[in-house]
């Protein structure tokens, strides 16, 4: 499955869980991630590297030099951003990265970022995750997506009560990365090559799996809408 078809597949599987339309940046987010280990997106992978590199340098530089200005909370952050370059970084094609040791390490490092941002940038943090694993060209692809899907998400949720999940704190970032990225190993699971979601168990997901996936989505949703009425 390409780029177009995990965000795609990404936001149908995500959208029912949403508590905010500005959450969809955050689901593609999560559903694009996992692609991070192949060699094409390596460019993505050097330039993250390097940024989050410089910044725990600096903070190294700051605890050795300049006790005062050093900040555990500012070290943490850039400590996180190298963590979430570094899995794929050294990770084979669909090798660690769609697993969901993955996902859940993943989803907590990107969301607690986000979570972070949103203290500085509340209206654009999703949107920053999204460019922290797209490059200009594939984010310009992206975007357009992202944005019609929000304007759809934001008529949905204009015209109901309430969303099926209310969630806030940091749990808001998180959720809707994690549901993106489980997109994505399904997504893959459903091609010929499968996805060896369960490593280091070597038990790889084919269709079968998937379809299991799938049905317990429509599970959930009944489930979400029978309790609305």
């Amino acid at each position: 499955m390409n780029w177009k078809g995990h965000t795609i597949f990404g936001i149908i599987l995500g959208l029912p869980f949403l508590s905010s339309p500005d959450q969809i940046f955050l689901l593609v987010a999560g559903a694009l991630y996992p692609d991070l280990d192949h060699e094409v997106k390596s460019e993505i992978v050097k330039r993250g590297l390097y940024f989050a590199g410089a910044l725990v340098l600096i903070n190294l530089l700051l605890y050795l030099f300049k006790t005062q200005y050093f900040d555990m909370g500012f070290f943490v952050v850039s400590a996180a951003i190298l963590m979430l370059y570094l899995i794929p970084h050294f990770a084979s094609h669909r090798g660690i990265t769609h697993t969901f040791l993955s996902l859940i390490i993943v989803s907590l490092i990107l969301g607690f970022l986000t979570y972070k941002l949103a203290i500085f940038f509340p209206t654009i943090s999703g949107i920053i995750a999204l460019i922290m694993v797209t490059n200009d060209k594939l984010l310009g692809k992206v975007i357009p997506i992202c944005v019609f899907a929000w304007m759809v998400a934001y008529l949905i949720f204009s015209n109901i009560q309430s969303p099926f999940v209310n969630i806030s704190g940091m749990y808001y970032y998180v959720i809707p990365i994690a549901i993106g990225y489980l997109s994505h190993i399904i997504g893959d699971s459903l091609t010929p090559a499968g996805c060896n979601a369960l490593y280091p168990i070597n038990y790889k997901f084919y269709q079968r799996e998937a379809m299991v996936f799938i049905g317990l989505w429509f599970l959930i949703i009944f489930f979400f809408v029978a309790r609305s009425i």
